[in-house]
């Protein structure tokens, strides 16, 4: 492929057109040979058989490549660089922590990733990397930002002494229906997308644990009602029972992890419209990484007991036809940029290799609440592409080979990939 041409993509005005590709819609449709993708504007034109492409002096050959839309990571956190715990994470200061987020962005977007939804930070860090790199002045993903996690005393973001408390941690402690109000308040005044829950404990907390239930619900439904009113979407850590039950009776956007789900749950699921997000990779990456990387024994011993749960539960779910997106929550064990092996890692489970790249394009897209702008190669979606040099569908484990990222296309500008070798990483 013409360097000059990617390089010209850059003219946003101009009419590209991408030709000669393998499509993958995203919306779950067979792969189409010879098909042709149109960009204007930072937006899709027109998508079909490459001999009705129009004409234009802008052309280029993906030599028969896989293209697919930009891919989504619903679960993201841009600051986890590498912590073996909460606490390491409260300790990392603010500086350090945006030096890491920007890094990370850049990562993230080198592996086709064009969207991300971070779900938890220290401080504003999500919303300023957000913006920076709105403004084009640091590479990476549009990101869809929260702010810290809402936890109650005692949860998953209590992490440290009770002589020694940090203004800027992971989790933001409120406990009662008026802190909650108060904090989100704060939250929208400094700019977020999304507010994320904490509803249940955590296997690598100190005090909770992922069968206990740390908000109540008139808390949680609280925190739906102030989220909503003004405008934004609502993302919930639930690992136990009641607090999966709690966060869809109270109208949550999405469940995160889903860990411990009956057939109540799943039928609550079922009626409420909501999103799950079940992050294998927090599971596997514990039980494949925890002696060499020296987790904590409660970290390790729960995942064990989580393990069937876990997958139960995301089993049931598929069989219920609940929407079910990718997110990998990794950083700390997996690295950022392996975010792919989320995708691996639903095929691992049972899901068809098609239907694991949907939930990573159309259904990550519906769970941000932007299926109108991405998630899917139709006309008048953002121009936000992955072209891939292997068949996903064929080998799904190849989508990690960042060697096979052929071009990776955001808002209508080639960004990254070995035909667009613009990344400072090496």
């Amino acid at each position: 492929m013409d360097a000059q041409a990617i390089a010209e993509l850059a003219s946003s005005s101009r009419l590209a057109v991408l030709t000669n590709v393998r499509l993958i819609d995203g919306l779950g449709g067979p792969p189409v040979d010879q098909s042709y993708v149109a960009l204007r504007d930072g937006k899709i034109l027109s998508v079909g058989a490459a001999s009705n492409a129009p004409a234009t002096d802008l052309m280029l050959d993906g030599a028969g490549m896989t293209l697919l839309p930009g891919l989504i990571d619903a679960h993201a956190h841009l600051i986890y660089s590498g912590f073996s715990s909460l606490e390491a994470i409260d300790r990392c200061s603010i500086e350090m922590s945006t030096i890491n987020a920007v890094l990370n962005a850049e990562r993230v977007l080198r592996a086709g990733y064009t969207t991300i939804r971070d779900v938890g930070t220290i401080a504003n860090v999500a919303v300023s990397v957000r913006d920076a790199i709105a403004e084009g002045k640091v590479p990476g993903p549009t990101v869809v930002a929260s702010g810290p996690i809402l936890c109650a005393t005692a949860s998953l973001g209590d992490t440290l002494p009770a002589h020694w408390q940090s203004s800027h941690g992971l989790g933001k402690l409120v406990d009662g229906p008026d802190e909650i109000r108060r904090e989100i308040r704060l939250q929208i005044r400094a700019g977020v997308d999304n507010i994320k829950l904490a509803a249940s404990g955590v296997e690598v907390g100190p005090y909770a644990w992922t069968w206990m239930t740390t908000f109540s619900e008139e808390e949680i439904r609280v925190a739906v009602e102030e989220a909503h009113r003004w405008g934004r979407t609502v993302a919930v850590h639930a690992q136990s029972y009641d607090s999966v039950r709690f966060a869809l009776r109270a109208g949550a956007d999405t469940i995160e992890h889903g860990t411990r789900m009956d057939d109540e749950t799943i039928a609550l699921f079922k009626r409420s419209g909501a999103v799950l997000v079940p992050t294998l990779s927090t599971l596997f990456s514990v039980l494949e990484l925890g002696a060499s990387l020296n987790l904590l024994p409660k970290q390790r011993d729960e995942m064990k007991v989580n393990e069937p749960l876990w997958i139960d539960s995301l089993k049931r779910a598929r069989a219920a036809g609940i929407p079910i997106a990718s997110g990998a929550d990794l950083g700390n064990r997996y690295p950022q940029g392996s975010n792919a092996r989320e995708i691996a890692l639903l095929v691992r489970v049972g899901f068809e290799p098609m239907e694991a790249l949907c939930a990573a394009t159309s259904v990550a897209a519906r769970a941000l609440k932007r299926q109108d702008q991405i998630g899917s190669l139709e006309a008048g979606k953002r121009a936000d592409l992955l072209l891939f040099d292997g068949d996903p569908l064929k080998d799904i484990e190849s989508l990690q080979d960042l060697s096979r990222i052929a071009l990776v296309i955001k808002n209508g500008r080639g960004v990254a990939g070995s035909f667009c070798p613009t990344s400072r990483l090496q």
